[in-house]
């Protein structure tokens, strides 16, 4: 026979509840740092695809309007400005400035090792070969390169 105790000795301690607590706040702690990792890496993404698409872009406006633009990139600043030339070749006006802080904080343009910091787009669809490079806070970089005939790609070193 059985016998139904009601001396109150159900339920958890608070002991065990605390430990139970602690637990839970570790693990959230440890997701909460690799869902960081993981935003962070995405804005980098984000932005270096943008950023390819941009160039892409650009350069199909100089083959279909047959001017000449460029890509002016300001490592101090953290910018890229895209110009478009006028029917002279003389004198060239701002379309677009833009920054890799639009995709989160943290992103920056390391580097760049096109001549004077600039990429020409011709109207026959050639382009300046060279590459850039993105960081974001993690130290993850995205390398943006482009070869003369205009073909740019992404490759990406995640931490």
């Amino acid at each position: 026979m059985h016998r139904k105790r009601l001396n109150g000795q159900g339920g958890f301690s608070l002991i065990e509840l605390i430990i139970v607590i602690a637990v839970l706040g570790i693990l959230g702690a440890i997701a909460s740092y690799s869902y960081m990792g993981y935003v962070n890496n995405s804005n980098l993404r984000s932005a270096a695809r943008d950023m390819a698409a941009d160039m892409a872009n650009t350069r199909q406006k100089a083959v279909s309007e047959g001017l000449t633009y460029r890509t002016i990139i300001s490592v101090g600043a953290n910018t890229y400005t895209i110009e478009r030339g006028d029917a002279a070749g003389a004198a060239f006006t701002v379309v677009e400035t833009k920054s890799p802080t639009a995709f989160g904080t943290g992103l920056t343009i390391s580097s760049t090792n096109y001549t004077s910091n600039q990429i020409t787009y011709r109207p026959r669809g050639t382009i300046s070969a060279g590459n850039v490079v993105l960081i974001n806070s993690r130290d993850s970089t995205a390398t943006i390169t482009s070869n003369i005939t205009g073909r740019t790609h992404v490759s990406f070193t995640i931490k």
